[in-house]
């Protein structure tokens, strides 16, 4: 999480009424603000590189009548190329 004493500055957004439902919905489903998940995604999406990486496994389990769309996308999508990938 961040602290507010490190130095934050307030930015103000326009979202769609699409964008803001889903950030209220992810909001209620992982009990995170909805400023961290955006803070979260500028992060992951602005600086991937500087975060550090684990290889792990992921075990998710859950029962619903529809599968969730973020771990479908996951497994679906194919993974980014990155600029690192050809150096070893």
């Amino acid at each position: 999480m961040y602290n507010f004493s490190m130095g934050s500055r307030r930015t103000q957004i326009t979202l769609t009424d699409r964008q803001h439902a889903f950030l209220i919905d992810e909001s209620i489903r992982s009990g995170l603000p909805m400023a961290e998940l955006i803070r979260r995604a500028v992060d992951a999406v602005y600086r991937p590189v500087s975060r550090r990486r684990f290889r792990a496994w992921e075990l998710a389990m859950s029962m619903s009548r529809e599968p969730d769309a973020a771990r479908i996308a996951r497994l679906v999508a194919p993974r980014k190329p990155r600029l690192y990938d050809d150096v070893r």
